[in-house]
């Protein structure tokens, strides 16, 4: 009989390594969507010579007028626009002005900012610069700006901040004089001022982080004020708007 000889059976303890803790990931908090403060696409016209803020917060403009200067709302497909008093080579022009009041919302201070218009005008209704929408004087404490250049017919994005005398500007990288509808969009991010036209960027320009606009201004739409040699606009505007944050 074949005899068989058995191994003794060892039994070996592998030690079990711990698995090492993992930290939880830190989720970031998501952005905050930017707020709409002022929007006007000017398909309600002007009721009670009053354009109504779609917003929400209540920024209504007032249309003024001077040398019988006024603003009429057009129709275009199913949409409307607004269109301002032509230029003229008299001393005395119409002229004609949208604006709100100063509010809170308004002044973006150092906060993120934009400010938007679709544009429409020739190079036949330039004469000199044209500002599109604004808030604040330059020279004149703090100033957020859109408006067109007289050489170029270029459109440029403004900025001066509180106390201080040194302006930022932003330029498209074409000019928008030409008879066709531009969207033209402004952003001050941090320190970023930049200016896009149909999406397409333009120049950036460095603005300190401490820039802050702030002023006691009204929102003025179509020329600054009714100064002899104002920079009035003298095209089409339609969507109109405003976003903080």
């Amino acid at each position: 009989m074949r005899m068989f000889k058995l191994s003794a059976l060892v039994l070996l303890t592998v030690p079990v390594l711990a698995t090492p803790a993992v930290a939880a990931p830190v989720e970031e908090p998501a952005p905050s969507a930017p707020t709409l403060v002022a929007r006007y696409n000017f398909d309600g016209g002007a009721v009670g010579n009053k354009i109504s803020d779609l917003s929400g917060k209540g920024s209504h403009l007032t249309v003024r007028g001077e040398d019988n200067g006024t603003i009429t709302i057009n129709t275009e497909g199913a949409g409307r626009y607004a269109a301002f008093p032509a230029p003229c080579s008299s001393d005395i022009c119409a002229r004609a002005i949208l604006e709100a009041p100063n509010a809170p919302d308004l002044n973006p201070g150092v906060r993120p900012f934009r400010w938007a218009a679709s544009v429409r005008l020739t190079a036949e209704q330039m004469k000199g610069k044209s500002n599109i929408m604004q808030k604040g004087l330059s020279g004149a404490d703090s100033v957020w700006k859109l408006q067109l250049t007289g050489k170029t017919g270029r459109a440029q994005c403004v900025m001066t901040g509180k106390g201080a005398t040194e302006s930022f500007s932003a330029t498209s990288a074409r000019p928008v004089a030409d008879g066709e509808w531009h969207k033209v969009v402004c952003e001050r991010a941090g320190t970023n001022l930049s200016i896009s036209v149909d999406g397409v960027p333009g120049t950036r320009a460095t603005v300190p982080a401490t820039l802050a606009v702030e002023n006691a201004m009204p929102l003025r739409i179509g020329g600054p004020n009714f100064g002899a040699s104002s920079d009035m606009f003298h095209g089409q505007l339609d969507d109109v708007y405003i976003q903080v944050g």
